[in-house]
């Protein structure tokens, strides 16, 4: 989430980055909630300073024996109005920070700005692609002829785009997995760590998922647990 007061001085320049990643998030109303919290904490402290006032006259009137029940009854009228101004307050503090949930980080300055993937600049390239003197097959037919692959299966157990890996397909996914979890920590010094499956909203906000992927995330009925998207999620809260 970026910064309250970076986004306050650089208005114009998050509004350009939500332009440039076709969003259509509109910032006036940030504009219009920060200029509204302003005043309000000015009149808050105003009306704080005349009920401290008003608190010293009542307790000098009944020092010297004066009636002071309608300083007294100024004073629970401006504690009235600094309460609900505080609660005008966290009902702007809480749109403030809808808002900044749904503003994306800034994009370094050197990423380009396009409408799809086709406006993507080729960084760098390794190797080259192979070449077939036959038209090679999608690795998902590849698996179905040799029968490491079941979709069929797969299919009436939870539905389509699932797939069933079966005998030496289960056996390579395990390997594939234990071989990029052994390169990482035995040659480049990564720790290895099982996190949890499900992460509450605290966690999911905290990277970013919530509340933009709200829709596309799996909750737990009745409960703030969210089974997690990708290992960034737990990993990054580790850290947080």
């Amino acid at each position: 989430m970026l910064d309250l007061k970076f986004v306050r001085e650089n208005l114009d320049l998050v509004q350009q980055m939500l332009l440039n990643r076709h969003m259509d998030t509109d910032l006036a109303r940030f504009r219009d909630l920060d200029e509204k919290r302003r005043q309000t904490l000015q009149d808050v402290e105003q009306l704080k300073y005349r009920r401290n006032v008003a608190s010293e006259e009542i307790s000098q009137a009944k020092r010297d024996k004066q009636d002071a029940s309608l300083r007294i009854e100024e004073m629970r009228a401006v504690s009235q109005q600094i309460k609900e101004m505080d609660q005008r307050l966290v009902d702007i503090e809480q749109e403030f920070k809808e808002i900044l949930l749904h503003i994306p980080n800034m994009p370094h300055h050197s990423v380009p700005v396009g409408n799809d993937e086709q406006d993507n600049a080729v960084v760098k390239t390794w190797g080259k692609p192979p070449e077939f003197a036959f038209d090679p097959k999608p690795h998902w037919e590849l698996g179905e002829n040799l029968g490491i692959l079941d979709f069929e299966r797969a299919a009436r157990m939870t539905g389509a785009r699932f797939a069933l890996y079966w005998d030496m397909g289960a056996a390579l996914e395990r390997a594939l997995i234990t071989f990029m979890l052994d390169v990482h920590t035995r040659r480049h010094g990564y720790t290895e760590v099982l996190p949890p499956f499900m992460v509450n909203s605290t966690s999911l906000m905290g990277t970013g998922q919530l509340p933009k992927f709200k829709e596309d995330l799996f909750k737990l009925d009745g409960l703030d647990y969210y089974l997690v998207p990708t290992a960034e999620v737990p990993v990054t809260n580790i850290h947080m």
